[in-house]
């Protein structure tokens, strides 16, 4: 029983039953996300079913006219069985790619020689009285085998590689390992050598017309004999997801390949064109190099294009607003000009077991298709359990690689014919989907799901989709929601009064850890029911409720509670375990030290300022610089397009050694919370701008002087803020240790804890948390270009708090308490006097 008689030890056990819930659901979490990485995870996203497709490629450099520095290239698939190429490489020497080159790293590789085929070479293998005709360079009219196939152009996505391209390359030629049935070896030498029996998918005998019988008849004559010629571009394995400036360079490379591949190949008048097979964010830069450069599409040099597991509405591991903000508009003007490009665009989905894309997001603008439905055309029945495949495996795939030569043969074939994109794309869907071509993509992703869900069972589902690396954006989301919704919404509302009790009944550790677990448990139950309303069907007066974001709305309620329990536990970690341990450790590094009196906390904020900023150019620019000279490969550049780079990089470097290893003065809770928020914040904000700064300081230039005002704006919409809010915290820290050194200094009784009591935040900023803690909790779920807007909103409420906060510890206020302080000393020394 409480002394008083009242019911403390029935709260009591309530406190501790709800500590035991909490860890219980948080083991339980931890296990799931173990259950899903170690078993389910890589039983369900490495599967064995595709066989592996096999060649002996050699791939030969090609010279691209361009601006740009060599670190972008364009190369052609060869086989080495090939008689066609063999010419070709003691002129590439060292720069052939092949199995060797594969495992040894370019800035390793010694006696570099050889030289970039140039258009002079016939890289293109044209017919020899076309050459005569069209050039004046005959020293290559004694070489056998000029026979080209129809050229398709691979284009790598993020942190992928030209050697991708190899298992098309080899569908192109027909060598494609143990499997090949059609054609024996000595066969397909033999067409490639003599031209017989092999064709580009030109100038066919057509005598059904345009009908869809007639194609297929067509499809089962020639298509063993089509043979492609396979180029493929090389990013240097960069990611496109990490900037959206990676992704424009990368477009403007791809318009410069196209232009090269014209030329070369003689396709200014050719009715067919490039094929082009785009991996996973390859489709961006392609799609932004249509949009920036349409003339390749009006003139007939694309017309065709086919995207491998690409996420088409969106990136969902992408951390950069810029890149969403991209894709977005992307997006809407291929939406509003698709129809003028006349390019026919075919999108394939790796399904659930895509560990990178969600199938939703596949979708594409005009044909989709899943690739486990793909193989269920010729593959038996049971592909029918299988749920697709994972996201590399899709571009080796001989089964599903199969079907997309069979593809780019029919899309070759009605382009000659001259149909246009909806006619092509309605045969092809008639070939693919012969028994089910009246399903739509999203039923097919609906019934996938479903399928999965009675075949794995809900447990084992939530765990394999906690598994998939594409949710880490979000967890890193949830980590900033939980921050907002714990310390602005949760605990001043109603954790901070109701179980204060407990502090000094069973200790300050008793009551943090019943916060919480509160919140542990309170927070991802909010998130789930907020989660559940926006994938609901409610209809008022014709309008629907339904909002639910993509792969949102297959996001199963369990997934979505233990994702936010998991970054609720992040969080909690760095504002009680880390952030605890650095502000022990700054605290005996740097000491605190008692601020000037200011008048105002304007006047205050901008002395501190200073004193942040006077340290700068001493300690960051220095570290900045020092850090990527040793850890690059290449030397910083100090010229004039690297100055604003090495600014911008040293700035973020300032403001989060300002977060991490500040000492604090007064509550330290509060701050380590505050300083938690905008830490996690800053990082998404700034991840992606961070990167493209330093690769501007490698000496990565960019021709294009946009990349001043991108550092400009992630500098005025993201640092800034930051900047001022810490500066705001530390001020209110500093005036509230002047008032505590005025009550050590005059020995006054009077009451400051009083005076510090009054500093508590306004009802309109208990409303705008709540607004701001309801709008991101609503959209966690979404990536959009808004995304960051939460770090300089956040950052204007922190300032305009610690000066509410700090109106009763102003230095006009000071004064008025010394008087009063002064005053009643005077009064106790006179009546000292009269006594004695």
């Amino acid at each position: 029983m409480a002394p008083d008689g009242g019911v403390y030890p029935l709260k009591g056990k309530a406190a501790a039953g709800i500590i035991l819930i909490a860890t219980l659901s948080c083991l339980s979490s931890l296990a799931f996300l173990l259950w899903g990485l170690i078993i389910e995870g890589p039983n369900f996203y490495n599967g064995q079913e595709c066989k592996m497709t096999y060649s002996r490629f050699q791939f030969l450099p090609l010279h691209v006219p361009t601006d740009h520095p060599n670190r972008y290239r364009l190369l052609k698939f060869t086989d080495g069985r090939d008689p066609r190429h063999q010419h070709f490489y003691p002129i590439s020497g060292s720069l052939l790619e092949g199995y060797q080159t594969q495992n040894t790293k370019k800035s390793n590789r010694n006696n570099i020689n050889g030289r970039l085929l140039e258009l002079h070479d016939n890289w293109c293998l044209l017919p020899r009285e076309e050459i005569d005709k069209n050039t004046s360079h005959s020293e290559w009219s004694d070489v056998p085998y000029p026979h080209r196939g129809h050229p398709v152009l691979y284009v790598p996505g993020h942190w992928g590689s030209f050697s991708q391209s190899r298992s098309l390359g080899a569908h192109g030629t027909r060598w494609t390992g143990p499997y090949n049935d059609a054609k024996t070896h000595q066969k397909i030498f033999e067409s490639l050598r003599s031209g017989k029996g092999m064709h580009d998918g030109t100038q066919l005998f057509f005598k059904y017309h345009n009908s869809t019988d007639g194609i297929e008849v067509l499809k089962s004559q020639y298509q063993d004999d089509f043979v492609m010629d396979v180029f493929a571009l090389d990013f240097g394995e960069e990611g496109a997801a990490l900037h959206s400036s990676k992704i424009l360079k990368q477009a403007d490379f791809v318009t410069r390949a196209i232009e090269t591949l014209v030329e070369g190949c003689h396709l200014g008048d050719s009715q067919t064109g490039i094929t082009i097979v785009a991996h996973s964010l390859g489709a961006f830069s392609v799609s932004a190099s249509l949009d920036m450069n349409p003339h390749l599409a009006s003139k007939g040099w694309v017309q065709n294009v086919i995207n491998l597991a690409s996420p088409l509405q969106g990136i969902p591991y992408a951390v950069d607003s810029g890149v969403h903000k991209l894709v977005q508009n992307l997006n809407e003007r291929d939406s509003s000009t698709a129809a003028k490009r006349n390019v026919a665009t075919i999108s394939v989905s790796g399904g659930l077991r895509d560990e990178l894309i969600p199938p939703t997001l596949s979708e594409g603008p005009s044909a989709s298709f899943l690739a486990n439905l793909m193989h269920d055309t010729n593959a038996t029945t049971s592909f029918n359990s299988k749920f697709g495949m994972d996201h590399r495996c899709i571009v080796w795939c001989y089964d599903l690689l199969t079907q997309i030569r069979g593809v780019i043969f029919v899309l070759t074939m009605t382009t000659d014919r001259g149909m246009n994109p909806s006619e092509r794309l309605n045969i092809v869907r008639r070939i693919l989907h012969q028994t089910n071509h009246t399903t739509t993509f999203k039923e097919e992703v609906k019934t996938l799901h479903e399928r999965a869900l009675d075949v794995k069972g809900y447990a084992a589902l939530v765990s394999i989709q906690i598994a998939a690396p594409y949710y880490l954006n979000y967890l890193l989301k949830l980590c900033i929601l939980v921050g907002l919704a714990h310390s602005h919404l949760l605990r001043p509302l109603f954790l901070q009064h109701p179980i204060k009790q407990y502090e000094k009944q069973k200790g300050s550790m008793f009551k943090a850890g019943l916060e919480v677990s509160i919140s542990l448990l309170a927070i991802p139950s909010i998130v789930t029911t907020s989660s559940l309303l926006r994938r609901s069907e409610f209809h008022f007066f014709g309008w629907s409720l339904r909002q639910c974001y993509m792969h949102e709305c297959e996001l199963l309620l369990g997934t979505t509670f233990v994702l936010t329990q998991l970054a609720a536990l992040v969080y909690f970690i760095i504002v009680y375990g880390v952030g605890f341990v650095i502000d022990k450790i700054s605290r005996k590094i740097f000491s605190s030290q008692r601020q000037q009196l200011s008048r105002t906390f304007g006047t205050m904020m901008c002395y501190m300022s200073m004193q942040s900023l006077r340290l700068y150019p001493i300690t960051c620019l220095p570290l900045a610089v020092g850090l990527f000279v040793f850890a690059g490969e290449t030397d910083v550049m100090f010229v004039s397009t690297t100055i604003a780079p090495i600014v911008f990089v040293s700035l973020v470097i300032l403001v989060l050694l300002k977060l991490i290893f500040k000492p604090t003065a007064t509550n330290i809770e509060e701050r380590r919370m505050t300083f938690a928020i905008i830490l996690i914040s800053l990082i998404k904000a700034t991840y992606g701008k961070f990167i493209y700064a330093v690769a501007m300081m490698k000496g990565i230039r960019d021709d294009n002087k946009w990349y001043n005002n991108e550092m400009l704006g992630s500098f005025t919409s993201s640092l800034l803020p930051a900047f001022l809010a810490i500066m705001a915290v530390e001020t209110h820290d500093a005036m509230t240790q002047n008032m505590l050194h005025w009550k050590r200094r005059t020995k006054s009784d009077f009451d400051v804890v009083a005076v510090i009591g009054l500093n508590k935040a306004h009802r309109f900023f208990l409303f705008s948390n709540t607004f701001l803690v309801t709008w991101y909790m609503w959209n966690v779920f979404v990536n959009y270009a808004g995304d960051d807007i939460v770090l300089p909103l956040y950052s204007i409420i922190t300032v305009a708090m610690s000066y509410w906060k700090c109106y009763p510890l102003s230095a006009d206020a000071m004064n008025i308490y010394s008087a009063i302080a002064d005053d009643d000393l005077s009064l106790h020394s006179e009546s000292k006097d009269k006594d004695e």
